[in-house]
């Protein structure tokens, strides 16, 4: 297994790498239960998800990691399509 890679930046940024899958895109997971919420920032850790197989970890709070999506903002799937009629139904 390979040292993560340091961003050029930032001396202390460690790039995120996934053991699942090799990836190196994370986003921050929401934190599930009390040892998340209150005991993983006491020693400098939080949960992440990679962005290619979903993979759920801990990381050092220096890795870098995006911004959760909020709910609803998925992007164009969520949308309606730009010609569909918005007063037709279908039974």
């Amino acid at each position: 297994m390979a040292p993560p890679i340091r961003s050029s930046w930032n001396p202390f940024a460690a790039e995120f790498y996934c053991r699942g899958c090799g990836g190196h895109d994370a986003y921050q997971s929401r934190p599930r239960n009390f040892f998340e919420r209150y005991l993983l920032p006491v020693v400098f850790l939080r949960p992440v998800r990679c962005d290619r197989c979903y993979l759920r970890s801990y990381v050092l709070r220096t890795v870098v990691a995006r911004e959760r999506a909020l709910p609803g903002t998925k992007g164009l799937e969520s949308q309606p399509p730009p010609n569909s009629n918005q007063q037709s139904r279908i039974a």
